[in-house]
């Protein structure tokens, strides 16, 4: 494990040494915007740093150099709730293949994006495709909800999660509960989707504005939101991603 895995506080010395001997360059990518009215705009970057950071630290053999998070997230969809400032997929896409060029030029052999916003996934895979094709450099992508997805369904079973739900509230409650107005937290309230008992559905309000469905910008309930629940899937979580990226690098 390397002594230091966060690039912004290395020396370009240090910087130099851990990328060309890290397995993986690793670039958090979360979000501002909306999460209802108990979470701050910064939720899914906080789960960005902090889960990363814990990533790096417990990598159980891979050396990891984890650089600084890309806070800003395609969020187009949450436009008409305050607080939400977005980038544009073409521009977020540049963004991440201009991120994995300097990697690339650093001497760096693998990038490695771990996301933490459904609206990043798309342009992210358009770009991996076009930096592995144009840059020359390994990406490796890994959705860090999706390792968690089995977890966090054991917690409440039939309750909906996603969106400012119990489990982003208990992660925030575990990193930055000083930011989590309790308070204010509330059962979230939706709107049914378009369709009749004999015809599936054709049209998902949801799909352009986030508010069209979600009315009060969340999903679920946050109320049962506890910071132990955090902490009892983040070491399981954090060793099944470390298992599959070293099983993946088996067959590069």
């Amino acid at each position: 494990m390397l002594e230091k895995v966060l690039l912004w506080e290395m020396t370009r010395e240090e910087a130099e040494e851990a990328i060309k001997g890290a397995d993986f360059v690793v670039l958090p990518t979360g979000s501002i915007e909306q999460h209802s009215v108990h979470l701050p705009v910064s939720t899914d970057s906080i789960r960005a740093e902090e889960l990363t950071k814990y990533l790096a630290l417990h990598s159980e053999g891979l050396r990891m150099v984890v650089l600084p998070t890309l806070t800003y997230g395609e969020s187009l969809h949450h436009m008409r709730f305050p607080g939400t400032i977005s980038l544009r997929n073409e521009t977020y896409m540049q963004i991440v293949k201009d991120i994995a060029w300097s990697v690339k030029q650093q001497g760096g052999r693998r990038l490695l994006v771990i996301n933490y916003h459904g609206g990043n996934m798309a342009p992210i895979q358009l770009a991996r495709t076009e930096i592995e094709r144009e840059i020359g450099l390994k990406v490796y992508f890994v959705g860090w909800t999706s390792f968690a997805a089995d977890l966090v369904k054991e917690w409440f079973p039939g309750v909906p999660y996603g969106h400012a739900c119990f489990y982003e509230t208990s992660m925030v409650l575990q990193f930055r509960p000083d930011l989590v107005y309790k308070e204010k937290i509330r059962k979230q309230e939706h709107r049914h989707r378009f369709e009749t008992p004999n015809r599936p559905v054709t049209r998902d309000p949801a799909a352009a504005y986030f508010g069209d469905q979600y009315v009060t910008g969340g999903i679920g309930d946050p109320t049962l939101a506890k910071a132990e629940l955090a902490q009892r899937i983040i070491p399981e979580v954090t060793g099944r991603i470390v298992k599959a990226l070293k099983e993946d690098m088996k067959h590069e």
